[in-house]
C-alpha cells in the first residue's frame, strides 16, 4: 500500500425522494438542544452513473449541486465523501438565498459543541 485508506464516505445508494429525506440538518440551539432547518438528499456520483444516467439528479426540474474536491484548493468541498450530488431543501428555516440554495446564512454552527460530544476512551 502507497498510500492510508481513504477516510471518504462511499456509497451506492441513488435515493431522491423527498417524501423521505435521506438527510436531515439541524441547527444546533444555546440550551443544546437541535432545531430542525432543512432536509437533503445526497446521491453519491459514482452510483448515480452506474444507472445510466447522463446529468446529476434533478428535483422540480433542478439539478442537484456537484460536490468534489478540487486538487488546486486545501480545502475539503465535498465534507469528507466521495463526490456526490445533492439538494437542499430550506422547508424549517427561510433562506434569503433561496430554499434550493446549498447555504443558508441564517443557518448558524455557533453553538455546535464541537468533537467533545464524540470524543470516546479508545484509542
Amino acid at each position: 500500500m502507497t498510500e492510508p485508506p481513504s477516510p471518504r464516505v462511499n456509497r451506492s445508494g441513488t435515493h431522491t425522494d423527498f417524501r423521505r429525506p435521506s438527510i436531515l440538518i439541524y441547527e444546533p440551539q444555546a440550551d443544546g438542544s437541535m432545531e430542525l432547518v432543512a432536509v437533503e438528499n445526497l446521491v453519491f456520483a459514482r452510483a448515480w452513473h452506474n444507472t445510466d444516467q447522463s446529468g446529476p439528479p434533478t428535483f422540480h426540474g433542478l439539478a442537484y449541486d456537484t460536490m468534489l474536491d478540487d486538487p488546486a484548493t486545501t480545502i475539503d468541498e465535498a465534507h469528507m465523501f466521495e463526490p456526490h450530488f445533492d439538494r437542499h431543501v430550506w422547508i424549517y428555516r427561510d433562506n434569503p438565498n433561496g430554499v434550493f440554495a446549498p447555504f443558508n446564512p441564517a443557518v448558524t454552527c455557533v453553538h455546535h459543541k464541537g468533537r467533545a460530544l464524540h470524543t470516546s476512551s479508545a484509542h
